[in-house]
């Protein structure tokens, strides 16, 4: 779907900027159900608003460090951009892929629980059209966040299966 002039993905706005990762590890990536915060309960990547001074690179293994106690075995990719709404801002995620062969995950007090998941089996349990309606009992702006959230899922998938055929 070309989302391109929509109201919903208005570019010309601000943005707040944040950055999450896909953790990597055995062909599953790490989610974190949100205790505190937007979206309590919800399964995401890790991650939070990019600090005066550092990259978005930088942020997303900060991030990574503090909510999980994870650090990239290997080197964090840009995968994509998605678009969030929450504390009352238009939030950018910048989301990275990267290894986390080592360690044993530590859940931050931002956190109720964390799981490695096989990446389709999420979007189909944690971001598909029956989920997005769930949130939507929630607020517009919850429905908006898990159709983007499986927006860049779908991304990271994309870039997976580039990554196997030897494109990237």
């Amino acid at each position: 779907m070309d989302n391109r002039g929509s109201a919903e993905h208005d570019w010309t706005k601000q943005y707040r900027l944040v950055a999450g990762v896909y953790a990597m590890r055995d062909g599953h990536i790490l989610m974190l159900e949100r205790a505190k915060g937007m979206m309590i309960g919800f399964w995401s990547v890790p991650g939070g608003h990019v600090d005066p001074g550092e990259t978005p690179q930088e942020a997303a293994a900060r991030e990574l460090f503090e909510e999980a106690g994870l650090t990239p075995t290997g080197p964090l990719w840009l995968v994509t951009a998605v678009p969030l709404k929450g504390y009352g801002m238009d939030l950018l995620s910048l989301r990275y892929a990267c290894q986390c062969d080592a360690g044993d995950v530590r859940l931050s007090h931002e956190h109720s629980g964390w799981s490695w998941v096989e990446p389709a089996a999420y979007r189909t349990t944690h971001v598909s059209d029956a989920a997005v309606e769930r949130w939507r009992q929630s607020s517009h702006d919850d429905a908006f966040n898990v159709l983007s959230n499986r927006n860049g899922l779908d991304d990271f998938l994309r870039w997976c299966s580039h990554c196997k055929r030897g494109s990237i």
